[in-house]
């Protein structure tokens, strides 16, 4: 398997031979006014240009995934560029027929007993987008949905993958780690918060706990470096590597490398 890390949330998966874009974020740079109730008020976003262009990103890909639809993870330019008769899996019936009404014709649903895909299998695995007591009033502020998902992928001879999404460390990631055992896990790590609603997704800690209960899997650090309400970057996540002694296990890419497993 191939990860190559684009921007943000947004990553190319090239599992079992096939070519996987994974929340499209597409803005240009500065594109959107900052998020007045986050950490950074005076910050537009994204904060970084994609680290190429987008007909390259959409080049050779064979299926869309979007694990959830806030903005950083499917936005307008990304609708606009994406061709509309390409597979596209979303994480439930709700954010289908709101993809649907972007114009995708092949919209797809992430089921917990596992989609298939071609010879690939796709099992949906909650999320928990921060704790509801206090996030939830900046998702219904925002008309958003708090639900979110990740995805474990299995196929012949290729290693268990988990794409953790946009989530904090839980029982429900832990549970997931126990029963498929990924061999890869990638990690939304950039401790994204609003005024007062602590971390939304993974930060320090979390990773931490994520290579505590995973140690002889690969773990790639995700969704940095891009969003306005960050706490945690590519340099705080490399130092904490380094603190505690992880850098076999931990991979952080650049914007545009390519991770092979």
């Amino acid at each position: 398997m191939k990860f190559q890390q684009i921007r943000g949330a947004t990553s190319k998966l090239t599992y079992n031979n096939k070519c996987f874009l994974v929340d499209p974020f597409f803005a240009p740079k500065d594109e959107y006014p900052p998020l007045e109730v986050g950490p950074f008020p005076d910050k537009r976003w994204p904060t970084v240009s994609l680290p190429m262009s987008v007909e390259e990103i959409v080049s050779g890909i064979d299926a869309i995934i979007v694990t959830h639809l806030h903005p950083d993870h499917l936005d307008e330019f990304a609708i606009k560029a994406l061709p509309k008769d390409l597979p596209l899996f979303t994480q439930d019936e709700t954010d289908a027929k709101v993809v649907k009404g972007f114009g995708f014709k092949d919209v797809r649903i992430l089921n917990y007993d596992g989609t298939k895909f071609f010879d690939i299998l796709m099992f949906r695995i909650d999320g928990l987008h921060g704790h509801p007591e206090t996030t939830q009033k900046y998702y219904d502020a925002g008309h958003m949905r708090e639900t979110a998902s990740g995805i474990v992928f299995e196929a012949p001879n290729e290693k268990i993958f988990y794409l953790c999404g946009d989530t904090i460390w839980y029982e429900g990631v832990e549970k997931a780690l126990q029963k498929y055992r990924p061999e890869v896990i990638a990690v939304n790590g950039a401790d994204a918060q609003f005024a007062d609603s602590g971390s939304i997704i993974m930060g320090l800690d979390d990773i931490l706990q994520v290579c505590k209960a995973a140690p002889s899997a690969k773990v790639i650090v995700t969704h940095l470096d891009a969003v306005p309400h960050a706490l945690v970057g590519r340099k705080e996540v490399k130092n904490c590597v380094s603190q505690h002694h992880l850098s076999a296990q931990v991979v952080v890419p650049d914007d545009g490398e390519i991770c092979q497993f």
